[in-house]
């Protein structure tokens, strides 16, 4: 099983659980059927502040009005009490309107609620709660992009409220302007820091922009907000597995599978780590438990299986086999796996017509090709053999070995030239293979020497990685991290320039090369590293704060202004941030 299929074991878990964040949170259609409307904790706790202080309110006057102006014009389909109506008939107040706001929005009547919010809002414009309210009457009635105005005013307004913040981001998510969403979810924490919401939102725009980094800063066992629900847990094991910390991985799964040992989200995730680090029993124990409590579970048999096949437990795996594929004889994955097992055991037509289905149930699914291509070899059918090779080939099978038993065939049919070439490509395939075997045990040897403080046997090592898997933009960052410990400028530049030329989104180096040059007294080259960095990953605080760093030093003050509270928004904690900013007001002219 390999690190792809680790992602997709925790992924399915994660949605097996039921835990997406968009039924969370999801706004009515434009005409809503019935059931409750949003529901938001109303807590509130100490101030935070979410943007820097305030527009002229002038401004902020000609941006409500632009906003209100998108609001629903309903007034002929919307209906309330007769008490109601007469008392805005006789007193058109904010309060009036206000009362009759609440009733369509008890009723379900969004888009008339709105309306009624907005003109108490434009007769009250000072009112955070009505800003609010005209906000969430407009989510809820469906119309997510008018909503967002409403709440960022309301919120200009009073940062206080936790539901605005919830709402505007789970809106903001919606829009996919996940950075700004994340700004949100961050702000709830700060005056929330276990809300379910908030965290669940904020793990998943981290993982859906592979900000593992982040993500585990966020629920990692440090954080104040520790994961306490499975679908937090999952998506920590998520990162702990991406960035390769399996070990982490599979302690807080444990942990969690403990607490709740009939959760089979959890099973099936602790499972796929103990695969990946080749604890194949301990993991068929795990689902053997999983099995006891889900009987009836599919999901979890097949994966039984597939470890019953890894590790060549004939007898019981085909015994499994044979229920599941009379249970579910459409199943791609039971099919495929009696077929492996039917090709172990010799019975190759069996194997054939098992394999034959698989593939034209899954035609994209590599092994089933392979193993097709290897049975229909025995069979004494090279074309099919060939064809079946070929197509695993093209679908990116990355075993060398492939490449062997395609030459073989190529033979059969007379082709020996092409055999050949098939030849040579293994050779030079199974050589690269077993080069970025070795790089990868050379940096984890030369990981746990980082970490024993033995730099220089760590720098050698990280050297000879590099030398055996030089397309590695990762190790060569590891390199330059170990020469900057040892305070070898001159080697550490040299790594983190080999790292942005192999991958120039590398956030991490860029923001390195940035503080190197800064440190060289060159602002222009720094503040161009710093800005690839934060484009490259635009939650990344550090070099946001190092990007305001630089320009303040280079007197642009409003573009340093905003790089440091974009650091602020995204990390309000920042100390670097905040003094930053503290230097940055004291700087301005006093008016």
């Amino acid at each position: 099983m390999s690190l792809k299929d680790f992602s997709k074991v925790i992924a399915v878990a994660v949605q097996s659980a039921g835990l997406r964040l968009a039924a969370v949170h999801k706004p009515a259609q434009k005409q809503p059927s019935t059931g409750d409307s949003p529901s938001l904790d109303l807590r509130r706790d100490s101030p935070y502040r979410f943007l820097a202080q305030g527009l002229a309110n002038t401004r902020a006057l000609l941006l409500t009005i632009t906003w209100l102006s998108f609001a629903p014009c309903c007034a002929a389909t919307c209906s309330s009490s007769a008490v109601l109506d007469a008392n805005l008939q006789a007193h058109p107040s904010a309060a009036a309107y206000t009362e009759r706001g609440m009733w369509f929005d008890q009723h379900r009547q969004f888009a008339c609620a709105a309306e009624d919010f907005q003109r108490a809002f434009q007769l009250n414009p000072g009112s955070a709660r009505l800003a609010y309210r005209l906000g969430h009457s407009l989510y809820s009635s469906g119309n997510v992009a008018d909503a967002v105005g409403p709440l960022q005013e309301s919120l200009r307004l009073d940062p206080k409220p936790l539901e605005a913040h919830l709402l505007l981001g789970a809106a903001l998510d919606q829009l996919n302007r996940t950075l700004d969403a994340e700004i949100e979810w961050r702000a709830a924490l700060a005056l929330a820091p276990k809300s379910a919401m908030a965290l669940g939102a904020l793990s998943k725009d981290l993982l859906a922009e592979k900000n593992y980094s982040a993500e585990i800063a966020l629920l990692g066992p440090r954080s104040h907000s520790a994961p306490g629900t499975p679908e937090l847990t999952l998506d920590l094991a998520l990162a702990y597995g991406q960035t390769g910390k399996l070990d982490e991985a599979d302690e807080i799964l444990r942990t969690a599978l403990r607490a709740q040992p009939a959760s089979l989200p959890l099973a099936e995730a602790l499972a796929a780590t103990l695969v990946l680090q080749a604890r194949r029993q301990e993991a068929s124990d795990v689902l053997e438990t999983a099995i006891q409590h889900h009987p009836a579970d599919l999901k979890v048999r097949v994966l039984y299986l597939w470890i019953l096949v890894q590790q060549d437990e004939a007898e019981k795996a085909q015994q499994l086999a044979t229920r599941l594929l009379r249970e579910a004889p459409q199943n791609w994955e039971v099919l495929y796996l009696n077929g492996v097992l039917e090709r172990r055991a010799g019975q190759y037509q069996a194997a054939r017509d098992h394999l034959q289905q698989a593939v034209a149930l899954n035609p994209s699914h590599v092994e089933s090709r392979r193993n097709l291509g290897s049975v229909l070899a025995q069979l004494k059918d090279p074309q099919g053999a060939c064809e079946q090779l070929e197509k695993a080939i093209d679908l990116g099978d990355e075993d060398p070995a492939v490449r062997f038993e395609l030459a073989a065939v190529l033979r059969t049919l007379g082709e020996n030239q092409e055999a050949e070439n098939q030849l040579k490509i293994y050779k030079q395939e199974a050589q690269e293979k077993s080069d970025l075997t070795q790089a990868y045990a050379k940096s984890d040897f030369a990981d746990e020497k980082m970490a024993a403080g033995d730099t220089q046997q760590a720098i050698a090592l990280y050297r000879e990685a590099l030398v055996e898997n030089p397309r590695d933009a990762s190790l060569a960052y590891k390199l330059a991290m170990a020469f900057e410990k040892v305070g070898d400028t001159q080697n550490e530049r040299a790594a983190l320039e080999q790292a942005i030329k192999l991958n120039p989104k590398l956030a991490e180096a860029q923001n390195q090369l940035g503080y190197l040059a800064s440190r060289a007294g060159d602002t222009g080259p720094a503040e161009e590293h710093f800005r690839l960095a934060v484009g490259a990953s635009p939650g990344y605080a550090k070099a946001w704060v190092n990007l305001a760093a630089t320009l303040y030093l280079d007197s642009k003050l409003p573009e340093a202004q905003a790089a440091v509270e974009r650091a602020l928004q995204l990390d309000p904690g920042n100390a670097q941030a905040q003094k930053l900013k503290s230097a940055m007001d004291s700087a301005q002219p006093q008016k």
